[in-house]
């Protein structure tokens, strides 16, 4: 009669690729290892940079990645113009790169499921959401990325929701019953006993 959950990580196979996304929002996987000086070959270095999508942040400036760093695996890249490297982020910008980010993902996935298998499909979901720094009485947004392995699945049993049912349930007759039990007390009334 109490509370059941139960829990199961799920277990996905994931490949061993570092995800690009190209300024006109094409996706491309590569194996790692690989190092940015050799994804930067493929295009034109001089025009472009590769930039970690984990460091993005609100009002500041774009960090590029150093030639002989490396990718890691599932994380996610940008492939930006030169240019962007002289004008801090703003809100709309980073909202930009997470739709590009999302239709890009999105757009990868229903090509792997049209190319072959029968599984389900269950999409990543990319959430922005607004960050308040007390210390600094500044705001910030940042882009979380809930990929597939940090999903925990919990089920709950069918006797759970019906105790939660009837939970709120007594809950609202509680109230209402306490409110029904109160009774205005004149002032300068004389209770005789």
């Amino acid at each position: 009669m109490g509370s059941c959950f139960s829990s199961a990580n799920t277990s996905i196979i994931t490949s061993l690729t570092a995800k690009v996304i190209w300024a006109n929002g094409t996706l491309r996987e590569f194996p790692v290892p690989i190092t940015v000086s050799q994804v930067l070959e493929t295009e034109t270095p001089d025009t472009l940079f590769l930039c970690n999508s984990d460091r993005l942040y609100y009002e500041d400036y774009i960090q590029p990645l150093k030639p002989q760093e490396d990718l890691e695996v599932g994380q996610i890249y940008f492939l930006l113009p030169i240019g962007r490297l002289q004008y801090r982020l703003t809100a709309s910008d980073m909202a930009a790169l997470a739709v590009k980010a999302s239709l890009a993902l999105s757009s990868a996935s229903s090509k792997k499921k049209k190319g072959g298998g029968s599984s389900r499909r269950r999409g990543n979901q990319v959430r922005i959401s607004q960050v308040f720094d007390s210390s600094k009485n500044e705001r910030y947004e940042f882009q979380q990325k809930i990929t597939k392995q940090d999903v925990i699945e919990l089920r709950r049993t069918g006797s759970v929701r019906k105790l939660k049912k009837s939970a709120s349930r007594r809950a609202k007759m509680a109230v209402r019953s306490f409110k029904l039990s109160l009774s205005t007390i004149e002032e300068g009334v004389v209770l005789k006993e």
